[in-house]
């Protein structure tokens, strides 16, 4: 369950039998709150209200997250989005065609405000899943082919921290955040876990292999990977 706060933006809310008390926690770019069984969602609001001044602090620490304004530049591996105000007071709508996410907002609305960058927010992550969806599992299936891979499926998830990973059934799972990334490196999170079917460690095999696969780029691609800011 999500609550969103104006100040604080979304919290993820979480019931835990096993918690005593109330927790609240920064995870994957927002608010996260534990809370234990039998606790009313009148005291979990009241609450976050009481601790407020210290969850703003705790988010401030946080990287500033990405902010939807119409005249923003943003592009991902396969759309641009293109935000534009509609005629209608209080109605959003998105189109995803021709490598361009439109999404019509309500006229006059606050881009500053935390409700509409959640709902904004939202819509960008349906076409990131979609976009994901469409073209991931073809590029696993090409690299595969190219270079004497086999894998059982590919999953698509919303993992903020891992871009993907590979089971020992050699299911290769992939987040749609990986939409954000440039196209190159779109291709090595591809490889890398390609490669994981046949070496499931990190160890010196698996660095050959990635290295022969990738003219020697492995050590510098997953250094420029781990650089990668996503502001999210």
């Amino acid at each position: 369950m999500v609550i969103t706060d104006k100040d604080l933006g979304e919290i993820r809310l979480v019931k835990n039998v096993q918690a005593r008390r109330i927790i609240v926690r920064r995870k994957d770019g927002c608010l996260q709150l534990t809370y234990p069984s039998g606790v009313t969602m009148s005291f979990i609001e009241k609450t976050i209200v009481e601790m407020k001044p210290r969850l703003l602090k705790l988010l401030e620490k946080a990287p500033k997250s990405q902010l939807f304004t119409p005249d923003i530049e943003f592009r991902t591996f396969s759309f641009v989005l293109n935000l534009i105000e509609s005629k209608s007071t209080s109605n959003y709508y998105m189109k995803l065609k021709d490598a361009v996410l439109t999404v019509s907002c309500p006229i006059g609305i606050d881009y500053g405000d935390a409700q509409v960058q959640s709902t904004i927010k939202n819509f960008v992550e349906k076409a990131l899943r979609y976009e994901a969806k469409r073209l991931f599992p073809e590029k696993v299936k090409y690299y595969a082919q190219t270079f004497g891979f086999s894998f059982s499926t590919v999953k698509i998830n919303k993992s903020r921290t891992r871009w993907g990973s590979c089971s020992s059934k050699k299911s290769i799972n992939l987040s749609y955040y990986c939409m954000l990334l440039p196209e190159h490196l779109v291709d090595f999170v591809i490889l890398h876990e390609l490669c994981h079917t046949i070496e499931m460690n990190h160890g010196e095999r698996f660095w050959q292999l990635l290295n022969q696969i990738t003219g020697d780029k492995a050590k510098g691609l997953t250094k420029e990977l781990k650089a990668f800011k996503m502001n999210w």
